[in-house]
């Protein structure tokens, strides 16, 4: 049979891909000539314009350096450092897969492009959940440990969980947004050459996953 489960809005979520670079780019020449002007062509085809693209003024250290391309209203972030280049997303659908994909795609082939190898990726998945009905304590309580109270004179409001892997990292909490509210973030390593296509699939089973350990849904 079945488990039931609560709904639960998003107040606020984010996503991001992050590909760190072998080597950084410490020509910066190179960097400020090539790099910003391939991920403008790359670009193009998502309406970009020069107003949405600002190179940080006057960095203070060379990780510092930094030129980002906003898109779509300034809910998609394209970064690019002397080290790595990033896409974030904020309160981002499964149904812009595609739209994130062609994004990505599109950016690091400009990167890549200009003689730049990886490292390593990374994809993130954080929300703020919450629940329609119930208190945040009795979604988290199954998973935890529910030695706090020893600890604590008062009553618990909410319980955290962290899970580590070699290459994943898994955090539930109370959200800092809404005390009604949870806070959840999926972090996955992947090695240079894993497509997108794959991170993107891997993060979302392990969405779905997490979500029906806390017995929750959202649209």
């Amino acid at each position: 049979m079945p488990v039931s489960r609560t709904h639960a809005d998003i107040p606020q979520s984010f996503f991001e891909y992050y590909a760190g670079y072998q080597e950084p780019i410490l020509d910066l020449l190179r960097f400020y000539s090539q790099l910003p002007h391939a991920v403008y062509q790359a670009f193009r085809g998502f309406n970009l314009s020069l107003e949405n693209i600002a190179h940080k003024q006057n960095p203070l250290n060379l990780g510092e350096v930094a030129s980002t391309f906003v898109l779509f209203g300034g809910r998609f972030v394209f970064t690019i450092k002397l080290n790595s280049a990033s896409l974030v997303v904020n309160n981002p659908n499964w149904s812009e897969i595609e739209l994130v994909t062609g994004v990505v795609r599109a950016g690091m082939a400009a990167i890549s492009g200009s003689d730049v190898r990886l490292d390593k990726q990374r994809a993130t998945i954080a929300m703020h959940l919450k629940p329609v009905s119930g208190s945040i304590k009795q979604f988290v309580s199954g998973l935890a440990q529910p030695t706090a109270k020893e600890l604590l004179s008062d009553d618990v409001r909410a319980y955290g969980v962290s899970a580590y892997r070699q290459d994943s990292t898994w955090v539930i909490d109370a959200s800092v947004l809404d005390p009604q509210a949870l806070f959840v973030r999926i972090d996955n390593l992947h090695g240079p050459s894993v497509t997108f296509e794959k991170i993107a699939s891997k993060l979302r089973t392990d969405e779905t996953r997490l979500l029906e350990l806390l017995q929750l849904e959202v649209d």
